[in-house]
């Protein structure tokens, strides 16, 4: 059995009951507790991480791009996120986001550039690794290896759609799953960072980056919109 099948199955037997996720996606949905309105985001994001548009705060949908994974690798991760992520803010499940923000409006333009994108990657292989990182308020994040095929891939759509990227999204592109966050209690924080860094190993956790995600923002969800396979010719980076 490999180290990423016996860390999901221990993490699975130790962790409390969460809302299970879908193991087809890179980054799934988690649906919304009843009533919860399906409407364009209503909450006032900081100002680095809002689109450049014309459209006032709360009346522009938002679109997130996301790296999709094989299903082992991501059932892994999530098993991670799950375990640690404070339960009242999981909404979303373990996800490699490359754009966070991007305008409903420019979404011709978004579709056309990521399909022609992905027809030019092949799949490639990618590995999470420790140790984990702290980031932000109550944050541990896990850092991810070759990731280059796609860096090349998020700089060129940087160039592209610049005029209309947060500032958030503009910034250099650094790879990783975020495990926890917001977590107000020093103690669960260090206690992840040290179980992370243990159960993750020498030997990390491999994966296939197989293509890309779009996602519909939606008060904290994401609901998923698209999936566009690398289908590109091998060349060789691994």
């Amino acid at each position: 059995m490999s180290m990423c099948n016996r860390l999901q199955q221990v993490i699975r037997m130790s962790a409390p009951s969460r809302p299970r996720v879908s193991p087809g996606h890179s980054a799934s949905e988690i649906p919304a507790p009843t009533g919860k309105p399906k409407t364009p985001s209503t909450s006032r994001r900081q100002e680095n991480h809002r689109p450049k548009t014309n459209v006032s705060e709360g009346g522009e949908t938002y679109y997130i791009l996301s790296l999709q994974t094989d299903a082992a690798h991501h059932q892994t991760m999530c098993a991670l996120r799950e375990r640690y992520f404070p339960s009242a803010l999981l909404r979303v499940a373990a996800h490699i986001s490359l754009f966070r923000a991007l305008p409903g409006y420019f979404l011709p333009s978004i579709k056309a550039d990521i399909a022609a994108a992905a027809a030019h990657m092949a799949p490639f292989g990618i590995r999470t690794v420790g140790p984990p990182i702290r980031m932000g308020r109550g944050g541990v994040g896990v850092p991810i290896t070759g990731l280059e095929p796609v860096e090349g891939m998020v700089k060129d759509l940087q160039r592209k759609w610049h005029d209309v990227l947060s500032r958030q999204d503009r910034s250099a592109f650094r790879g990783h799953y975020t495990l926890m966050n917001k977590e107000d209690d020093p103690k669960k924080v260090a206690r992840c960072l040290e179980e992370v860094y243990l159960e993750l190993g020498p030997e990390g956790c491999p994966g296939t980056a197989l293509g890309l995600s779009l996602w519909r923002y939606d008060n904290g969800w994401w609901r998923h919109e698209e999936d566009l396979a690398f289908s590109g010719v091998e060349d060789g980076r691994r």
